[in-house]
């Protein structure tokens, strides 16, 4: 086996942090999801069709619903991704 090269990424050389950083839209997204849960009667739905829900579709000023599955799309929507969500490509945080 060949020696390891010092230019190879190591797991030691990764820095950790303790405590998750805080996200101002990730918090928001919380919040509203926190809020649509409590306005909920019994167990979210699909806003598309009667299956349970699976995620929660969050842009601010525009996007608040609940979706299954097969109603969110890793294309249209940051799933659980925070820094990939833009204007018109809504948060889905899974439920």
């Amino acid at each position: 086996m060949p020696p390891a090269s010092d230019d190879a990424p190591d797991e030691r050389d990764e820095v950790s942090d303790a405590a998750p950083r805080s996200d101002p839209d990730r918090d928001a997204a919380a919040a509203a999801l926190s809020a649509a849960l409590d306005d909920c009667d019994g167990e979210p739905e699909c806003d598309r069709c009667s299956k349970p829900a699976d995620y929660f579709l969050y842009e601010p000023g525009r996007v608040e619903t609940f979706v299954c599955w097969e109603h969110v799309s890793p294309f249209s929507a940051a799933v659980d991704d925070p820094e990939d969500a833009r204007p018109g490509r809504p948060l889905a945080l899974s439920l």
